[in-house]
């Protein structure tokens, strides 16, 4: 799964989103704890688009997520910044046999696109979602 995160308008519109951020509503945590995902900016899709169009030597697919990692990761790191939510935990290595990668988009960092850390992406979404009332 990839997703990537942006300012919010109707978070019941939007699925990605509504799976990622189910954590305040202590909602499908079980669901998706065999998950692994890659998150990206939408910043940063926006800029990989730009410097693939004008970069005559970028060919082939190119991945575009800051890193891959378990959605345990995820749920961690918003428990990490948010304390306040009542955020459950999630076992880190329920597919042990999967790896996480920290550079998934190398192709994309070689022509010198630096992605939004993990951190950011999440405290955008997470303040996109306060300023529209949709948690407090």
């Amino acid at each position: 799964m990839a997703e990537v995160t942006r300012k919010i308008d109707q978070p019941e519109k939007e699925k990605e989103l509504t799976i990622s951020f189910s954590i305040f509503s202590a909602g499908c945590i079980e669901t998706y704890e065999n998950i692994f995902m890659g998150s990206v900016h939408f910043k940063d899709v926006a800029l990989a688009h730009i410097l693939l169009y004008e970069n005559k030597s970028a060919t082939g697919r190119h991945l575009c997520v800051e890193a891959i990692s378990h959605y345990g990761d995820f749920v961690a790191k918003v428990a990490e910044l948010y304390p306040k939510y009542k955020v459950p935990s999630l076992p880190k290595d329920t597919q042990p046999g999967l790896l996480r990668e920290k550079n998934g988009a190398k192709k994309l960092m070689n022509l010198g696109l630096e992605f939004i850390p993990m951190d950011q992406i999440i405290k955008d979404a997470v303040e996109s979602l306060k300023n529209k009332g949709f948690i407090s």
